[in-house]
């Protein structure tokens, strides 16, 4: 009879183990405990378990084995399956590692590419709005000549015309108005705060210095009325002027009132 000694931390243990590795059920088997197993104290004269199995029919277990082998055979063909499936896997895995590497290598070039594009892109969308606003002032009947330069998140339009002061308009209203319109054309190909600004002759330059020595003019008249001083209606860029050729003078504040277009500067005496 075939006999075999199993170890455990228990009886139970060394059982189910002796019982795994003959591949039989335990009304098969004859147990015989030659030492059972002892906890200890705190870890210290702890035995194991110790049994003995003995198979007491062989024949079933002869026919049992036939078909266990049977079915390990089976296993072994859908765990080689498997391996190769796993191997399969493996060499995808590898691919598509191998693929991302050349993917993360592809994108810090497409990085660099998309770099020189946006700058590229850029200088596309000034020379498309720039042709745009052109074509606004030529149905206009007025022959103007032009340039555009960007400068960090601006884009710069210049003019020059004999009929400027058509383009200008009273107080700036129709460059104002232009350079609004190229605004939001520009803004359909940009994300993000990008501004436009568009001058003819100088203008902008003329109309700081004007905008300036006005707004001082009329932080003396608040000085000497008491009362608060109320502007025409003028773009938040001129407001802005105003607001900082005042902003040291004592005893001055300055505010905005009314809503776009026709929102306007306050100087008021503190």
């Amino acid at each position: 009879m075939l006999k075999s000694r199993y170890e455990g931390q228990s009886v139970e243990q060394a059982l189910q183990q002796g019982l795994e590795d003959l591949d039989v059920q335990e009304q098969q088997v004859r147990i015989d405990v030659i030492k059972e197993g002892k906890k200890g104290i705190f870890g210290f004269m702890k035995q194991d378990a110790q049994i003995e199995l003995t198979v007491i029919d062989p024949e079933l277990k002869q026919f049992e084995s036939i078909e266990a082998l049977k079915n390990r055979h089976q296993q072994l063909e859908e765990v080689d399956e498997s391996s190769n499936n796993v191997h399969i896997q493996q060499e995808e895995t590898v691919q598509e590692r191998n693929d991302d590497v050349q993917n993360d290598i592809q994108s810090e070039e497409d990085i660099h590419e998309h770099s020189n594009q946006k700058k590229d892109s850029l200088n596309e969308v000034a020379q498309d709005t720039l042709e745009y606003v052109l074509k606004i002032v030529r149905e206009m009947n007025i022959d103007v000549d032009s340039s555009y330069e960007v400068k960090s998140h601006t884009i710069y339009i210049n003019m020059t015309s004999n009929n400027a002061a058509y383009i200008i308009g009273k107080r700036g209203q129709i460059l104002n108005a232009l350079q609004i319109v190229g605004q939001n054309y520009m803004h359909q190909f940009v994300k993000g705060y990008y501004t436009l600004i568009l001058d003819i002759e100088s203008y902008r330059e003329k109309r700081k210095e004007t905008l300036e020595q006005l707004a001082i003019n009329m932080a003396k008249k608040a000085i000497q009325t008491k009362k608060p001083v109320k502007l025409e209606p003028m773009p938040n860029f001129e407001r802005k002027i105003m607001h900082q050729a005042v902003s040291k003078i004592e005893n001055i504040e300055t505010y905005s009132e009314g809503r776009e277009p026709h929102r306007y500067l306050v100087i008021k005496n503190k």
